[in-house]
């Protein structure tokens, strides 16, 4: 019986330690998904600021309120939160928030479960360009999806007038980077790095990446409706309970055994008691008898020298019996 419950543990905990995998399957039910996502890039020579917009050809696959909620609207991941300009660049979009993380897109109407719909904006994000020895250089990630998958993706840096920049992926004609993917998974990414050598004016490492204000700082801009803690809570519930069950499988397991005193244990089979054995099973030769036995009776007083308040073995903190079973201590 020991052998099945430590079975039984350990294929649970294996459940426990897979439930990661869980969480992102039941997670990837997600209430959308993405057919077209476009994103143009076009840096400032004066301010290394860049202007970015984001164009979505959006399918609803629940009702999807108009207003940004649990299921409302729509959260975008943006790389910081100095961020000037955004505004709305189609007419069903209502209003647009955003703080260091996302941008939050209210629209006019609610759209039903199935309806595809477009929806575009913009902004000019600040703190993105890195100096080295005269190069200028951006890595920019546009905003993923952990929860949505997207058909298509494209991304397409354009060049300042004038000056020319080498970039790490795609392809490059008239002065525009274009990078493309396609049947995105969830948390699939698009990073681009473009370096200009002759960069035609001087910007100010003050307003450079490694140099953005705290209260502006992100660490990652991702869109999710679960954050990582969400998921740890998970697991560490599941685990608990996990716990728990595994107790009670214990606790269940141990009935019909019986301690009958000074060690001696039985085991209830086929409405009999009888003297426990190795395994679990009744002791070979023993006879069964239909009532359980009962322990001796003992006197008020501890045994092997000990007074009536103190433990065996003539100790004086609580000592127990041989045969006893200790109580377990209470939880604070």
């Amino acid at each position: 019986m020991k052998k099945k419950l430590l079975s039984l543990c350990v294929t649970v905990l294996l459940l426990a330690a897979l439930l990661p995998l869980t969480v992102q399957t039941a997670f990837a039910q997600d209430y959308d998904r993405i057919l077209s996502y476009q994103v143009d890039v076009t840096p400032n020579v004066n301010d290394g600021s860049l202007a970015i917009r984001l164009s979505f050809r959006w399918k609803a696959l629940e009702d999807l309120p108009a207003t940004n909620s649990q299921k409302g609207g729509v959260k975008i991941g943006i790389p910081n939160g100095s961020i000037r300009d955004m505004k709305a660049l189609s007419d069903n979009i209502a209003d647009i928030q955003n703080d260091n993380s996302y941008a939050y897109v209210d629209f006019t109407q609610g759209y039903k479960a199935g309806q595809e719909f477009d929806f575009s904006f913009s902004w000019v994000q600040e703190y993105m360009y890195t100096l080295n020895n005269g190069e200028v250089a951006y890595d920019y990630t546009p905003g993923w999806f952990d929860g949505i998958l997207i058909d298509e993706m494209t991304l397409t840096w354009h060049d300042p007038a004038g000056v020319i920049g080498v970039a790490s992926e795609g392809d490059t004609q008239n002065g525009e980077h274009i990078l493309t993917a396609s049947s995105m998974g969830y948390g699939d990414k698009l990073p681009l790095t473009v370096t200009y050598a002759d960069w035609p004016t001087a910007l100010d490492s003050q307003y450079s990446r490694e140099n953005i204000p705290e209260d502006y700082n992100n660490g990652s801009y991702y869109e999710g409706d679960r954050s990582l803690g969400d998921t740890i809570a998970t697991v560490i519930g599941f685990i608990i309970m996990i716990a728990i069950i595994c107790f009670v499988v214990s606790v269940l397991t141990s009935i019909g055994r019986y301690v009958g005193g000074f060690g001696t244990r039985y085991v209830f089979v086929n409405g009999l008691w009888y003297p426990r054995g190795p395994g679990g099973r009744p002791r070979p030769g023993s006879v069964g008898t239909k009532t359980r036995p009962r322990p001796p009776q003992s006197s008020r007083k501890g045994g092997f020298g000990g007074g009536s308040r103190g433990g065996g073995f003539g100790g004086d903190r609580g000592g127990q019996m041989p045969g006893d079973r200790p109580e377990r201590s209470q939880a604070p």
